[in-house]
């Protein structure tokens, strides 16, 4: 079956739009980040998730640790059956706890560190994309790209598709490889139109230029001050319905929800922060950095 690529020069029928696909647009260069950096940089996916699986395996084995002290305090478990518990635990916890904490470290941390954009310049006319020290160099007017739609499954079994752009590089003895991005999450587009509207926004930029596109959502790049993140998550106070007959759904309901919710967002937001403003990042090779240096983002 033969791949159908997009046409560079060729408008596609849909409104240009970008998420947290886009990590930095200026006058002659845009940002893209790759699937990988997509999901950990943009907070999106199990990456972050991850944080939360390692917080429920130490509450879960701790708990489950001094109920089993209790139990045995108390005589109301033989030592046969308490023995097994706490066998039962060291296999679990100790492992879980590693594991998860390695995979947040191994792939997230890792992916945050060292991915850099595939970067679209509209005074070079190039498209670049770095990768192990090395940059891959192909010209906008002649790139080949095409969608593909990626079908998998999560990390909890649930079955995913991710509309892809999919951009063809060469190495060095012409072989070609593929870089995909992943297209806007917004509802009411089909899968197919999700990565349609982000390749549009690509290519008019290229074609017209940033004033041809709407302004990406930045904000998910920028952590917020370390002293208003209390204050952006902060739950209370109970009550926030101006209307009396809205307060039982809001007591029994929305305020539960809020509380589950600061303390999902919360903790992750600081570590967010920390690493936003701690964590040394590879910087753009000159060949790709120097054509946008005196832009104003």
């Amino acid at each position: 079956m033969s791949i159908a690529y997009l046409d560079p020069k060729q408008p596609l029928d849909i409104a240009p739009l970008a998420d947290r696909n886009v990590e930095r647009i200026t006058e002659h260069c845009l940002d893209v980040n790759a699937k990988g950096a997509y999901i950990v940089k943009g907070r999106g996916g199990g990456a972050w998730w991850m944080i939360w699986m390692i917080l429920f395996v130490i509450v879960g084995g701790t708990l489950l640790w001094l109920y089993a002290g209790i139990r045995g305090d108390y005589g109301l478990l033989s030592s046969q059956s308490l023995q097994q518990l706490s066998e039962l635990i060291i296999f679990l916890y100790a492992p879980s706890i590693l594991f998860f904490s390695i995979s947040l470290y191994v792939w997230p941390v890792r992916v945050w560190r060292n991915h850099i954009p595939i970067r679209f310049n509209r005074a070079t006319r190039k498209v670049y994309f770095h990768w192990k020290g090395t940059t891959y160099i192909e010209d906008w007017d002649t790139l080949r790209a095409y969608f593909k739609m990626q079908v998998g499954v999560s990390g909890v079994g649930a079955p995913i598709r991710d509309p892809q752009i999919n951009i063809e590089f060469h190495d060095a003895q012409g072989h070609a490889f593929t870089v995909f991005v992943v297209g806007t999450e917004r509802l009411g587009l089909s899968d197919e139109e999700q990565a349609a509207t982000f390749w549009e926004y690509i290519r008019r930029y290229m074609e017209e230029g940033p004033q041809s596109v709407p302004a990406p959502d930045l904000d998910v790049w920028n952590p917020a001050e370390k002293s208003e993140l209390l204050k952006l998550h902060w739950p209370f106070p109970i009550l926030r319905s101006t209307s009396w007959w809205w307060w039982p759904l809001d007591l029994l309901l929305w305020f539960p929800l809020r509380v589950v919710w600061f303390l999902i967002t919360y903790p992750t937001e600081v570590l967010y922060y920390h690493l936003a403003k701690r964590m040394a990042v590879s910087p753009f090779p000159e060949e790709m950095e120097v054509p946008c240096r005196n832009e104003t983002a």
